[in-house]
């Protein structure tokens, strides 16, 4: 017995000198790539997954050689205490494992403490396997096993084993059930236990540190979340179980705070400890299948799923299996749509070069054909060049001609411009002269007045009717106005209209003069834009002149602020 012994502590010391050479390389290659985590870094870990993956069976056979250890062990342990601590050896190495075989280590964990009369052991071991009901989604037995434990009975870490068991089976209640207000009782009741079990649990306890860093999480009080993390983080071995479990966590931190880097980096380091350490219930696994789903990275997606379905089998995991099933119909349809796409472009391929060879025995056809044909091309081509060199002679004088045309064009073009010029100016100085002469008349009729003050009557007595004259003068003055303006614009008074609302039209009682309105535009036509010009010429104030121009504006069909503008283009070509 006593060499047996010395053979357990020699295996155990090789297995944990090993364990800790790889630990401290493990924390030095942790510490440099995890403190600026990038893209790089992230697609490093993945292909040292997909590594891992494929050396799955390695990672088992290591893993089953220890269980087998255990197994022979607990075959040759003679007191209850012995068999007790090695039952529950082995149920921790299937508690990632084999979910039945789990249960049985703890049914056999439960037995062996009724047989030490350990009330406290026996509710906390019933406990456990209540908790392994709820992690693989048996809810209902999971509450059926805790209601036969008297709490009472419990003390230490058993009771706080007990708590923390009702807060995962309610939190999981209250994620998975149907009614909101039952789950609102649900999620209180978690809240409630998972507080009563951080008081009995030890401090560093992982389960302490789970239902501390979920409690903020579930309030979305993300940043209170996170640094629980970093003190469980402190205290787990990089590489183990329970540090995939902390990068799993870390994972969901980083990914509420939208950082897309850090959190692929930590669910890659929880898939990598997952998978290195032969654990069969992955969610790790599960969720970095789905973000490469949404990433648009199938391939890998589908390695991952298919594997993390495989270990759900092997783990017996009824809520893994909900999950993943979903995601493989997903990429199901990804396949199959890019199955289709891929058969579509071969027909399309296929279709394509068959045309394209039907094309190219036609042109083969084509070009021996024009070969014949070239000879007698190339002897019409020579006859064509001359052709087109007298051609070219032709439209040299040809162009000659037209350039000689378009020289006489500009000239006429031009004496054109200066016939308008000459006309606008002819106008301009009618319409000064008329307004001189006007300004004489009544000058005449201002010294006659004076005449008559110094009662010379005899010699004006003709002269006092000037007034009159002067009307009639201005009245002539106007009618030659409007007919010289009219024969020069003959549509003026209707493109004037054109440009007023139909309310405000003006209508004109003789066609062949204008109106004082119409006047005063026909002048701004011809550039006097001046209303004191304006105003001297027709003989009114400035300020009938402006209120007229007022007046007219506001009936204008656009702005009345282009409104002038319109009318000195009325009459352009």
């Amino acid at each position: 017995m006593k060499s047996t012994k010395q053979t357990d502590i020699m295996h155990y010391c090789a297995h944990y000198t090993a364990m800790a050479i790889a630990l401290l390389w493990l924390v030095s290659s942790h510490a440099l790539a995890t403190t600026h985590p990038t893209k790089a870094s992230v697609d490093s870990l993945l292909r040292q997954i997909d590594t891992a993956i494929e050396q799955t069976d390695k990672y088992v056979q290591q893993k089953t050689e220890r269980i087998d250890y255990l197994h022979t062990k607990l075959a040759k342990a003679e007191t209850l205490s012995a068999k007790y601590e090695l039952s529950y050896q082995l149920y921790s190495e299937y508690l990632p494992f084999v979910n039945d075989s789990a249960l049985f280590y703890l049914e056999q964990c439960t037995d062996i403490a009724r047989q030490m009369n350990d009330a406290s052991k026996t509710g906390g071991c019933m406990s456990l396997m209540a908790l392994c009901c709820s992690n693989a989604g048996i809810y209902l037995e999971s509450e059926t096993i805790l209601k036969t434990i008297n709490p009472s009975q419990l003390h230490g870490i058993d009771l706080g084993l007990y708590y923390y068991a009702y807060g995962h089976v309610s939190s999981q209640l209250a994620y998975y059930g149907k009614f909101a207000n039952m789950r609102k009782q649900y999620a209180e009741a978690s809240t409630r236990y998972y507080t009563l079990a951080q008081q009995y649990l030890p401090s560093n306890h992982k389960y302490v540190y789970l239902s501390q860093e979920m409690m903020p999480r579930n309030h979305n009080n993300t940043k209170q979340s996170l640094n629980i993390n970093n003190k469980w983080l402190q205290q787990v071995e990089p590489g183990s179980t329970e540090y995939a479990i902390v990068a799993y966590y870390r994972y969901l931190d980083y990914k509420a705070m939208g950082d897309s880097i850090q959190m692929m980096y930590w669910l890659a380091e929880s898939v990598m400890s997952d998978v290195k350490n032969a654990v069969m219930d992955q969610g790790s696994v599960w969720e970095m299948a789905n973000q490469l789903m949404a990433r648009g990275d199938v391939d890998r997606s589908y390695r991952y799923i298919c594997f993390t379905s495989d270990c759900a089998d092997r783990f017996g995991s009824r809520q893994r299996l909900s999950h993943i099933s979903p995601l493989l119909s997903r990429i199901a349809q990804v396949y199959k749509a890019k199955e289709e796409r891929s058969n579509r472009s071969l027909r399309y391929t296929i279709t394509a070069i068959s045309i394209l060879s039907l094309v190219l025995l036609a042109a083969l056809a084509y070009v021996h054909r024009k070969r014949n044909q070239l000879a007698i091309t190339r002897d019409h081509l020579a006859i064509s060049n001359t052709q087109l060199q007298d051609s070219n002679t032709q439209l040299s004088s040809l162009n000659a001609k037209l350039s000689s045309l378009n020289s006489q064009l500009y000239t006429l073009n031009t004496q054109l411009s200066e016939a308008n010029r000459v006309k606008d100016e002819y106008v301009g100085r009618f319409l000064r002269l008329c307004s001189v002469y006007i300004d004489k008349l009544e000058d005449i009729r201002k010294k006659v007045i004076k005449r008559v003050k110094n009662r010379q009557y005899a010699e004006l007595v003709e002269l006092t009717r000037s007034s009159e004259f002067t009307n009639k003068e201005s009245n002539e003055l106007y009618e030659n106005f409007d007919t010289a303006f009219l024969q020069l614009f003959p549509t003026f008074v209707a493109d004037f209209n054109a440009l007023l609302k139909p309310d405000n039209r003006i209508t004109q009682p003789d066609n062949n003069t204008l109106n004082t309105p119409i006047r005063i535009f026909a002048l701004i036509r011809l550039g006097i834009t001046d209303s004191s010009k304006i105003a001297e010429f027709l003989h009114y104030s400035v300020n009938t002149i402006y209120n007229y121009r007022a007046n007219i504006k506001n009936g204008a069909v656009g702005d009345r602020a282009e409104f002038e503008d319109k009318v000195k283009k009325i009459g352009m070509p």
